[in-house]
């Protein structure tokens, strides 16, 4: 399951149940990596709104499940 279509802000992943604490960090790094790639692709003069915001919200979830292993 992706996250695209059922996730619309990082947030919505951190708060699913239904997600064990892997797959949360699973489905961040594929969206953080995609939003990275993407705002490569804005700088190479592609058109798209910069989403820096959710990038750093992003960085914000996975952070928290990162640091509620070592806790």
């Amino acid at each position: 399951m992706p996250y695209f279509g059922k996730y619309d802000i990082p947030e919505e992943i951190l708060n699913d149940d239904t997600l064990d604490r892997d797959r949360k960090i699973e489905l961040l790094k594929a969206w953080r990596d995609d939003k990275k790639a993407y705002m490569r692709a804005s700088d190479e003069g592609m058109e798209g709104t910069d989403r820096t915001e959710l990038l750093s919200r992003i960085k914000t979830a996975l952070g928290k499940l990162e640091d509620s292993a070592t806790s």
